[in-house]
């Protein structure tokens, strides 16, 4: 979490978030409280405080991960080859399917990072970034997740204790954030006109090329549809339907941390 007095950042990995926590540090005319990255929110945040959430294709989100797990990067990776798994890193379109077989297996949650996905009992109703998204989402998030017996439940629970206000797509991310600076409630310096010109001059921080825009690297045609069925969170409550985006768009062929 990046929190300032006026707004507070939940920065879910590879959506972007470097980008946007170097854009508020640089421009959000406000004091900066915290700085943690990828952790949660407080248990009991301030009232008026805005709360900005930064997401990303879910599809994408896997690739960029595998991508960087090839380079021997990533938590995900770390606890992926503790479990013995690493061989699924060979950076070909047939380890991708097999690792996407494991990170969407309910079963294999132990092998996952955050450990706390399997140790809350959610995996078996919702895949791992649809986790990832909601403990940032929430204050005490494991809460009301152990309490779900349902992939409904979860998305109900979610909708009733998510305190986000704005949403940031990564897709869109440019756009999304200028709408933020236009935003009257909060101030930036050195002017909001400045804010708006660096974000419509500035290049995307933490980039790495991911192994579905090399030549002869094609994602399984069932992938999409896979991840959907795990990750409704993101499919059907944040905008990430079969129309928002695709895997080989401009805008998607480098992934941001």
């Amino acid at each position: 979490m990046h929190a300032f007095h006026s707004l507070a950042y939940m920065d879910v990995e590879k959506s972007g978030s470097t980008y946007v926590s170097r854009f508020l540090r640089d421009f959000l005319d406000d004091d900066e409280v915290a700085f943690r990255k990828h952790v949660e929110l407080e248990d009991r945040p301030p009232a008026g405080r805005l709360h900005v959430i930064s997401v990303r294709d879910p599809l994408d989100t896997y690739l960029s991960l595998y991508s960087y797990g090839c380079q021997g990067k990533g938590g995900l990776s770390g606890t992926i080859r503790q479990a013995g798994l690493g061989h699924l890193y060979d950076a070909t379109p047939q380890g991708f399917d097999r690792w996407l077989d494991v990170v969407l297996d309910p079963a294999r949650a132990e092998a996952l990072n955050p450990r706390s996905y399997a140790r809350c009992g959610v995996a078996e109703h919702v895949g791992l970034l649809s986790f990832r998204v909601a403990r940032l989402s929430s204050p005490r998030p494991l809460r009301w997740m152990r309490a779900v017996t349902s992939t409904d439940e979860f998305l109900q629970a979610y909708r009733e204790h998510s305190v986000v206000d704005v949403v940031l797509h990564n897709e869109t991310l440019t756009q999304d954030l200028a709408a933020l600076v236009r935003r009257e409630d909060l101030a930036w310096r050195p002017s909001r006109d400045a804010a708006l010109a660096a974000l419509a001059a500035a290049e995307r921080l933490n980039t790495s090329a991911r192994l579905d825009s090399e030549a002869g690297f094609a994602v399984p045609q069932d992938a999409r549809d896979r991840v959907a069925a795990r990750e409704r969170l993101l499919t059907e409550v944040l905008g990430y339907g079969a129309h928002r985006t695709s895997t080989r768009s401009a805008t998607q062929s480098m992934s941001a941390a």
